[in-house]
């Protein structure tokens, strides 16, 4: 239990033992307490004490009395509702079971596209192949690609280097190793018959 749960629970354990006296200490009062009550207070009489069976009974005849403390009770009610609501931790749905081998085949699969796709948008390259290889604590990215003529391989490995990095940032925790391997695509020869 941390302290701070310890703290709270030891000021209301006090307020509650500090209540609870005052309010056993009130219904055995005399005098002493009748001389400092309010106006509005009915004086008890000299031999009694100050709640006395006649005092409430007479508060239950009275026209307000019973909707006061149903109205009472409901709103304590409601308030200690709404206050262990906002104690309970709110959780989403959690897995029931460990994903099928065929589905994670298929979210590895997924990423090997999203990876070729991420790569041909890359300015300057033809085409490009990927495979990604996982193992218990790492990865393997093998990506495979070719330049239009004019560019050079210098000229997409930057844009390569940013793919390799959303690849590590989804694969995490593994670690990933990336093999790239940049080709220049042939020029398309004329044929002459």
């Amino acid at each position: 239990m941390t302290s701070r749960i310890t703290v709270n629970r030891t000021l209301i354990a006090l307020a509650g033992i500090a209540l609870l006296g005052t309010g056993l200490w009130l219904l055995g009062a005399t005098r002493a307490v009748a001389d400092h009550l309010p106006a509005w207070w009915p004086a008890p009489p000299a031999d009694a004490v100050l709640l006395d069976r006649e005092g409430p009974a007479s508060l239950r005849g009275t026209g307000w009395w019973a909707p006061a403390v149903m109205a009472a009770g409901t709103v304590l009610t409601l308030l200690c509702l709404a206050w262990a609501v906002s104690r309970t931790p709110v959780r989403g749905p959690r897995p029931t079971g460990p994903l099928s081998t065929a589905r994670a085949e298929l979210g590895l699969t997924a990423l090997e596209d999203a990876v070729c796709e991420d790569a041909r948008r890359i300015e300057g390259v033809a085409r490009a192949r990927c495979r990604i290889a996982l193992r218990r604590t790492s990865a393997h990215l093998a990506l495979r690609v070719w330049t239009l003529p004019g560019y050079a391989a210098k000229d997409v490995l930057d844009g390569l280097d940013a793919v390799s990095t959303t690849v590590e940032h989804a694969l995490r925790p593994r670690e990933l190793n990336t093999r790239t391997r940049v080709s220049a695509q042939r020029h398309a020869a004329p044929h002459v018959r």
